[in-house]
Order: structure tokens, then C-alpha cells, then sequence
């Protein structure tokens, strides 16, 4: 028969290894409040010097606007467990670098700042007291004044763990012309990475690498010496935009179809005036070097963000509908709104006349805000 040995016996540096594999600031704020011993052999975050500051500031040229990295982080929060089951909700918390208010809450799915009534909402959101797990974190590239950076499409920055050095942090990002290029901490420009010949749609960390996927739904990676190395056949889709999305460790790319004409033209990096019409999904089978179209999502509820992809379940989260991709269009007379894709009949319906489909956003639940909001059409209409 084995022996066990409590887990207080267990050495001090095997305490310390399991720490360091704690990505997020909340599970290591989470492991350091369980005992004394634990908060004595873990110190508080930063744990160092030099961690990366959000906004993180880019070198500027001369008559350019000033320009930063922001990070937002996208969690789900549910009350404590002795509270009984309850619907899970997801929020957007935004690093503002700003003393008197350190976190902005924003939409889920977007850049756009969530306004409710006084007293609706908690002044302080104590993340110890409820079960808080991080589903996303995104980063995007703004001028000063708030509105994205054109010349930077889509970023994706590594490491981004609790323990990140700002020194090792290199951003890899989607430049005008869909070209990828890179920025590290501490150099004085954007550099292009070379030998490419595709349009790239979108770029993210996949286990611990940079991996992109150009407008054929070829998906490469970027080795550590800036190279572009082809990871996957192109896919048979022929849709306008392709989006990844990691889903229980498998790679997965939304091929997003589009109807419009015309000059195409943009708002806040964004393009105005082309409307959705489907999506088609396909998971890459890294065994065999091949797409498969995947038809159905099951209990999953897929998440288009302008900035990250994510995907939840829908028996742990409660809240929203499965087999469904949540996806914002922007156009000139509504601004952007959250619309649901349903892979079963391939209708599409903006979420806002949906509560069902809503409820995962909005409002937030009553175990959380000391006055719920109604769910109706005037108190979410300039968000959602």
C-alpha cells in the first residue's frame, strides 16, 4: 500500500513549482490566500521589477499620436458554491493605468465601455468573493484617444502569464496590407516579417507559439527566429474573413461570408457597411494534416470578440444557447451590436431581442448587482 503525505508536509520548492505554472493573476492571488504558509512561500504580484505595465507604451515617431498596447482580460464570475447553481456571467475588465479607476468594464465582445445606472452596479467587485475563471485575454493597439491604431489590426502578445517580464514580451500583430509584423519590448519600430505573400486575417497564441491564418485558411506559425512556417493546409472555404479559435486544444478556424458592395470603409479599424450572412466552421486535424467542417457545436457557444475569440460551455456557464456564434457587426445607423449565428437552421438575429441568447452579458445577475438591471431594449440598446 502506498503512502500519502498530507499536503502541508510537502516541500516548500515543490509549493513554489506549482505556483509558477499558475498563468493568471487571479489563480495566483487565489493559491496565496488559502493559508499562511502558502502566502509566505509565494510572493504578491509583480514579483519582480520590470512586469509589463498595461497601457504598455509604443516607441512614437515624430508627429504621431501616442500609442499603447491595452489588455483586457475577460472572465467568467459565479457566485460562491454554497449559493446553490446560478447562471455565470461574462465581464471584460480593461488594465486604464489610471489610479482612481485601474479597471474599465467593457462588452465582451468589443471595445465599448458598458454605462450603467448609479447603483446598479457594485463600486468594488472583490473577485475573491465569487468563483472567477479567466476565459480570454485580448490586447489591441490605440492612439491616445482611445480609437485603434490602423496601421495594427489584430495583435497577439507572449508571454502574457502572471509571471511575464516586460524585457521577454514580444508582440506579434497584423499590419496595413495584411502583412505580419512584430514589436519587442524596447525597440524603436515595428518590424515586417519577410517571405510573405498572403493576406493574413488574424494571429493568437496557441500553446505557448504565435499562429496565424492568412485569407486562404492556411494556418502558419512564427518560429522563434521570425519566420513564417506553414502549419496547415488551406481550408476549402471561401469565405471573406477567417477567424481562429482555440476549443479544448484543438485549432479551429470561423470562415465568416459577407455581403456588401461598394468602397469599403472603416470606423474605430473596423469595416463599416458589410453585412454577415454565414459562417462555416472547420477543425484541423493535426494528425492527419487536414480541415474538417465541424456542422454542429454541440453545448459550445462560439465567441467572435474584435480583438479575441473565445468559446464557453454552455452546461457550465448556463446563460446563453449552444450550437450558436456570437459575433458583432458594425454598420453607420446602429453602431456595433451583438448578433447570434445558429449552426442549426443558419439564421442570424441580433441578441438584444433575444434575452435568452443575452442573459450570458446582460444584465448582471442578481447575486452580483444590489439592483439588477431590466433587461429591456433601453437600458442595453447602446451597447448590445
Amino acid at each position: 500500500m502506498e503512502n500519502t503525505v498530507p499536503w502541508s508536509d510537502l516541500p516548500k520548492e515543490l509549493w513554489w513549482m506549482i505556483a509558477k505554472r499558475l498563468d493568471t493573476p487571479t489563480d495566483v492571488r487565489r493559491f496565496r490566500s488559502v493559508c499562511s504558509s502558502w502566502r509566505s512561500l509565494i510572493p504578491p504580484l509583480p514579483h519582480h521589477n520590470n512586469p509589463p505595465l498595461f497601457p504598455l507604451k509604443l516607441p512614437l515617431r515624430p508627429s504621431q499620436k501616442h500609442a499603447f498596447v491595452n489588455k483586457s482580460t475577460v472572465y467568467r464570475l459565479q457566485p460562491p458554491e454554497e449559493s446553490g447553481p446560478a447562471f455565470g456571467w461574462l465581464v471584460k475588465l480593461e488594465e486604464s493605468g489610471e489610479a482612481d479607476r485601474p479597471l474599465r468594464l467593457l462588452s465582451p465582445l468589443s471595445k465599448q465601455p458598458i454605462k450603467y445606472k448609479p447603483g446598479s452596479f457594485p463600486n468594488v467587485l472583490n473577485t475573491l468573493d465569487f468563483r472567477v475563471t479567466e476565459v480570454a485575454k485580448e490586447y489591441a493597439v490605440e492612439v491616445d484617444d482611445g480609437v485603434n491604431l490602423r496601421r495594427v489590426a489584430k495583435v497577439a502578445l507572449f508571454p502574457d502569464s502572471a509571471w511575464a517580464d516586460a524585457g521577454e514580451c514580444t508582440v506579434v500583430g497584423i499590419l496595413e496590407g495584411g502583412k505580419l509584423g512584430y514589436w519587442r519590448y524596447g525597440y524603436e519600430d515595428w518590424s515586417v516579417i519577410e517571405g510573405q505573400g498572403c493576406h493574413f486575417d488574424d494571429v493568437m497564441i496557441y500553446k505557448g507559439q504565435f499562429y496565424a491564418v492568412d485569407g486562404l485558411g492556411t494556418v502558419s506559425w512564427i518560429d522563434p527566429s521570425f519566420r513564417v512556417v506553414q502549419f496547415s493546409p488551406p481550408m476549402c472555404g471561401g469565405g471573406d474573413r477567417k477567424h481562429l479559435v482555440e476549443s479544448g486544444g484543438d485549432l479551429y478556424v470561423v470562415d465568416r461570408y459577407l455581403e456588401g458592395s461598394g468602397v469599403t470603409r472603416y470606423r474605430n479599424n473596423r469595416e463599416v457597411g458589410k453585412e454577415t450572412v454565414r459562417f462555416r466552421v472547420y477543425r484541423l486535424d493535426q494528425e492527419w494534416g487536414k480541415w474538417d467542417e465541424v456542422r454542429r457545436l454541440g453545448d459550445v457557444a462560439l465567441f467572435l470578440g474584435d480583438h479575441s475569440c473565445f468559446t464557453v460551455s454552455v452546461q457550465e456557464f448556463g446563460g446563453c444557447i449552444g450550437n450558436c456564434i456570437y459575433f458583432t457587426e458594425l454598420n453607420d445607423l446602429y453602431g456595433a451590436k451583438v448578433h447570434v449565428f445558429c449552426m442549426e437552421d443558419h439564421s442570424i438575429k441580433r441578441a438584444v431581442f433575444s434575452p435568452d441568447y443575452l442573459r450570458i452579458l446582460w444584465p448582471p445577475p442578481a447575486w452580483i448587482s444590489p439592483s439588477p438591471c431590466p433587461l429591456d431594449q433601453k437600458s442595453i440598446w447602446p451597447v448590445f
